[in-house]
């Protein structure tokens, strides 16, 4: 498996994790990977305006920073992925390509935009920086504990009448370096005072509640302390997005059948006891109405769970072809401004849902193959991976939001090949059946000497 990765520049290798030179590598990885948490999270809303169009400062930055890591050897290649990445971008670009050249319907800039923003996902760590891995995910849930006291204030602040919301982040920084056109502000119900927590700095409430489900996940792998997952889970009621409720309760699931019983017990008497008083709540309640909101043609369940892919499957029955060639790149995010135009319905193509009618069956089936082996194959965390695989497929329109879409850089696809999860779990297996299995001897009864070998100089054994 080893082969997987090729360092790019012979003579620059990072000196291996146990060594005395590892020191200096351990802090630039750790200061790039920050910055890239900030990008996007402090800064998610900046824009850079190019022209007529408008690119994600996370763009640059982790362009920027694998570019850096890359010159001294920190970051190499995912071979597997990057072979399949150039076959899926072929695909993506003929088909669109040959729909273009036939109809003239299609975006130059989302083709273009389509490898600048996913190239980032076919480089991984070296395995000598696979060790930092827990250490950035607990500075990722310190930013998000951060976040989610700033949406508790906002939400606690504005029910308690003490505090009327102010876009802080509009008022004060030009319009022209903000991304405009997102449900940054609104309320958690029509006609309500109370505007949803979006921690001032997100785009949207629904993609902050994706954060917090993440960072929450996070908190549940490594099993952090308790009191994480009550300022998180409470931050993401605040919310009142079923986006990250959905997005928590995948991931809770993918733990509940990896740990087995006894976890699962102790969660399920969790939800028993949080469940009703959440639900006691204001916004509780509100959630609560919406459960069941898909089987409501003007729902958003409904618009982003159901109407795209009727949208979908109707273009196939008018044109057939569109099932292998697609139906044009950008077309997804130009039809739903159509259908909201005329009929006030914001219809929401999720990230699988825009790859399959943008490019076709085929390119489809490269793409998500790529993103198996960029994120889900020998991922750090699968519980990690798949949920933030299901949440960009399904949830979310993020196919060309690097600001929703990077968390899964510093957080997966970065530290690749090192099975953290894995062990973590193996360790309290082994912890448990310790503990179950090596009862104190009886009186009176000696044990057998254990014999010890000798260290090796290096400290070693054997």
């Amino acid at each position: 498996m080893a082969s997987t990765f090729t360092s790019s520049r012979p003579g620059h290798e990072p000196a291996p994790a146990t060594g005395e030179g590892s020191t200096v590598a351990d802090r630039r990885v750790l200061a790039v990977v920050t910055v890239l948490m900030l990008s996007i999270t402090l800064f998610q809303r900046f824009a850079i305006p190019l022209g007529g169009v408008q690119l994600s400062l996370s763009v640059l930055v982790a362009l920027a920073g694998l570019g850096y890591l890359l010159y001294h050897g920190d970051v190499v290649e995912n071979r597997a992925a990057t072979r399949v990445f150039v076959l899926a971008m072929a695909a993506c670009f003929l088909c669109a390509g040959i729909v273009l050249f036939q109809t003239g319907v299609g975006g130059i800039t989302s083709l273009i935009y389509l490898p600048i923003i996913w190239v980032v996902f076919a480089f991984t760590l070296h395995p000598a920086r696979h060790h930092l891995y827990e250490r950035v995910l607990a500075r990722f849930e310190t930013f998000m504990l951060f976040f989610a006291g700033v949406g508790i204030l906002q939400t606690a602040a504005q029910a308690a009448g003490a505090w009327t919301y102010v876009d802080v982040i509009l008022r004060y920084v030009p319009e022209q370096l903000l991304f405009l056109g997102y449900n940054t502000s609104y309320p958690i119900e029509y006609g309500s005072p109370i505007i949803k927590a979006n921690g001032f700095v997100f785009l949207e409430p629904s993609i902050y509640a994706q954060f917090l489900a993440m960072a929450l996940l996070s908190v549940l792998v490594r099993r952090a302390a308790w009191w994480r997952v009550v300022l998180i889970g409470v931050a993401l009621v605040c919310t009142i997005s079923g986006t990250g409720l959905l997005f928590a309760a995948f991931g809770v699931l993918l733990l509940m059948l990896r740990r087995g019983g006894r976890w699962t017990a102790r969660i399920v008497v969790a939800v028993v006891i949080a469940v009703p008083v959440a639900l006691a709540t204001p916004f509780g309640a509100i959630i609560a109405e919406r459960a069941g909101e898909t089987s409501n043609t003007n729902s958003s369940g409904s618009l982003r769970f159901v109407q795209p892919y009727q949208r979908i499957l109707d273009t196939w029955g008018e044109n057939p072809l569109s099932v292998l060639l697609g139906d044009g790149a950008g077309r997804a995010d130009a039809l739903a401004a159509q259908i909201f135009e005329s009929t006030g319905l914001p219809i929401n193509f999720s990230g699988l849902a825009k790859v399959i009618f943008e490019y076709g069956v085929p390119a489809a089936i490269l793409f998500c193959t790529f993103v198996g082996l960029a994120l889900v194959r020998r991922a750090p965390s699968p519980t990690l991976a798949w949920a933030g695989v299901f949440a960009n497929a399904f949830l979310t329109g993020a196919l060309l939001q690097p600001q929703v879409l990077y968390l899964l850089v510093p957080l997966v696809s970065l530290f690749v090949g090192h099975d953290f999860e894995k062990r973590l779990d193996a360790d309290r297996h082994a912890l448990a059946a310790t503990a179950g299995h090596d009862p104190a001897p009886s009186p009176g009864r000696q044990q057998a000497p254990v014999t010890l070998p000798p260290a090796s100089p290096n400290g070693l054994l054997g």
